[in-house]
């Protein structure tokens, strides 16, 4: 019997065992909600909610499994943690966006977003995250609310591939030549050859397809 079907049975230091094997998950996953005080709490909750909800037999890893539920733990923690400064940085940010959208057509790059609201890339992401019901954007801004891939950070790029990994073939090809080859819908409809109000509606599809990957729990 494993580790996991002893802990899901009920024992407690199966249990423990699993939870100190993985805190280091936890820890990792936290540094994203760093002005929550409570983050790192109800990740450990959340840890425990994926060790009991994990079934070995569908051959999945773990992390795989456990990442999108711890998440999903600490984004409702950081919800209430949402004060007067979080929202203030999010005005900034896109009103600065907005302007450079009018001005030169280009959506900025969330680093230069986050200079001009006064706080991390990091911090940024999560709070335009948590507030994504919010944006109105025809051509929508995906990476407003998820981190940059070509980041440092091995845990946020291992997040956005496994929800890569969940899209239909061509979904997943076009997020990537959009958002991370930076290609615009013009130069894809030629590859395609098809119209450029084709690749925008696949594009919206497929954003949202990501999307739900990425917060699925």
């Amino acid at each position: 019997m494993s580790l996991y079907t002893q802990a899901q049975a009920g024992d407690p230091e199966a249990l423990s065992f699993l939870v100190r094997r993985h805190i280091p998950l936890v820890q990792a996953l936290a540094r994203r909600y760093a002005f929550c005080e409570d983050a790192f709490q109800q990740g450990c909750l959340g840890l425990v909610k994926a060790i009991r909800g994990y079934r070995e037999e569908t051959g999945c890893q773990f992390s795989t499994y456990a990442v999108p539920v711890v998440l999903g733990e600490m984004r409702r923690a950081s919800h209430s943690a949402l004060g007067w400064r979080a929202k203030a940085a999010v005005r900034r940010a896109r009103a600065y966006q907005e302007q450079q959208l009018r001005l030169t057509g280009v959506n900025p790059p969330i680093r230069e977003l986050a200079a001009q609201a006064g706080v991390s890339p990091e911090e940024l992401v999560l709070l335009l995250e948590q507030t994504k019901g919010e944006v109105h954007d025809e051509t929508g801004l995906l990476f407003s609310v998820l981190p940059d891939p070509r980041g440092e950070d091995w845990l946020l790029r291992f997040c956005i591939l496994d929800a890569l990994s969940r899209l239909p073939q061509e979904e997943g090809w076009l997020i990537r030549q959009r958002y991370v080859q930076g290609r615009s819908q013009t130069e894809l409809a030629a590859a395609l050859h098809t119209t450029q109000s084709s690749v925008s509606r696949r594009e919206k599809q497929a954003r949202q397809h990501f999307i739900q990957a990425w917060g699925k729990e």
